[in-house]
């Protein structure tokens, strides 16, 4: 047997994370392939990269303002409730425009209408995934399930992509949007065939069931407010955040907006931007599968800031190759920094929150981190018309990697150790 495996025998007896992962895998796959056939499209009809990046801040940029108030829902109706909807929702959506393009409606006006009503789903979504898979196993595999994660729903970038890129290189978009929604149901079907146990509830009479009744009482914006001073109270979320937010301008734009840029710059086709993301989904493959083997991140604050500075440089050579072979090599090496980073971040979170506080909390770093990707969308599409492709991943990156050293000048990233994390 391979030696980690036998070091997770608690996690791989969780039949209802290994479900749940699995379905959400398949749905990963399928969004993979959305994404190539929405941008693929969005070129074909407009041949602007302007419009690419306003259609891509078309879906960022509900998500980044609905983000806060989607983990006060997922707190008051429950983590698999949202996943439910939000999955059926969106296989609907999805499947409309898949016959909408068959029959030869398809306009870059529907493709904007639906991207932004992903992104409404997405900022229910992204917190209630967080707080669900806390529920689905022991307090002592949360690293090891937020890797396995991470390999099973980011990783599938090494398979979506590629089939988004050829379906739609030999089917058309109609069929790769057809498959992404066939994926929505299966995860829908998948979370359907688990139950979830709830959260621990506070001792009858405890100051937390106390507080807890008192929120309830006081509201939506209440909630709200206890969620962001949750996060505000701990000093290394309470700095590293909006650093998150900065770094996630400088890096989102290049690497949605850049890639298709970048492929149609260099001729590579829907094909070749099907394989930067495979490369992409490998990395963050590997990332967690070496987490979940019990990889730990040294002095994390440190450990964390010196990864970002590392992912500027390979952003860098983004910029400059011309060829397809070392572009995919750089892409899964930001994949497997991106992965390792995110996996200790979110286990560090989920292990310090009150699980009443999770959904909300998680929403927090989440809106950090996206806030200003719809911005960054829009000035990457603006930059590669003035600059390029290339001259929009080198400019990203110096902007990564400025942030990220002067980053260390911050007391409480610089001395958060890893121990949190584990």
């Amino acid at each position: 047997m391979v030696p980690w495996l036998k070091r997770r025998p608690g996690l791989l007896a969780q039949p209802r994370m290994l479900i749940f992962t699995g379905g959400q895998g398949v749905s990963a796959v399928g969004d993979g392939v959305y994404l190539v056939a929405l941008t693929w499209t969005a070129l074909t009809l407009t041949h602007s990269s302007v419009y690419l990046g306003l259609l891509l801040t078309t879906s960022a940029l509900p998500r980044a303002i609905l983000m806060l108030g989607g983990g006060v829902l997922v707190d008051r109706w429950g983590a698999r409730r949202v996943i439910l909807g939000s999955d059926l929702t969106r296989a609907i959506l999805v499947g409309g425009l898949a016959a909408l393009v068959a029959l030869g409606h398809g306009s870059i006006a529907l493709l904007f209408v639906i991207a932004g009503a992903f992104g409404v789903f997405d900022a229910l979504f992204y917190p209630a995934t967080m707080t669900l898979i806390p529920a689905l196993v022991e307090p002592g595999q949360l690293s090891a399930a937020n890797g396995v994660w991470q390999m099973a729903v980011q990783g599938s970038m090494l398979i979506g992509p590629p089939v988004g890129g050829v379906l739609v290189g030999v089917s058309g978009p109609a069929a790769a949007f057809a498959v992404d929604g066939a994926s929505f149901l299966v995860a829908f079907g998948a979370l359907m065939a688990i139950r979830v146990s709830a959260a621990p509830a506070a001792p009858t009479g405890s100051a937390a069931e106390a507080g807890a009744a008192a929120t309830a009482r006081q509201g939506p914006i209440a909630e709200l407010t206890a969620g962001l001073r949750a996060a505000y109270s701990d000093p290394f979320l309470r700095a590293v955040l909006p650093v998150s937010a900065v770094m996630n301008l400088a890096a989102g734009g290049p690497l949605n907006v850049g890639l298709p840029l970048l492929a149609r710059a260099h001729s590579w086709g829907p094909e070749g931007y099907g394989a930067l993301f495979a490369g992409i989904g490998a990395g963050v493959l590997t990332g967690g599968l070496a987490m979940s083997a019990g990889l730990r991140l040294p002095r994390l604050g440190v450990s964390t800031m010196l990864s970002a500075v590392v992912i500027g440089i390979f952003m860098v050579g983004l910029g400059l190759t011309g060829a397809l072979a070392v572009a995919v090599v750089l892409c899964a090496l930001i994949g497997a920094l991106i992965a390792t980073i995110n996996v200790t971040l979110i286990s560090m979170i989920q292990r310090r929150t009150e699980p009443r506080l999770l959904g909300r909390v998680s929403s927090v770093m989440m809106f950090s981190s996206m806030s200003l990707t719809p911005v960054s969308y829009a000035l990457a599409g603006a930059i590669a018309h003035a600059l390029g492709a290339g001259g929009l991943f080198v400019l990203g990156a110096v902007m990564v990697m400025v942030v990220a050293l002067g980053a260390l000048s911050s007391r409480e990233i610089r001395t958060q150790s890893g121990a949190l994390a584990t």
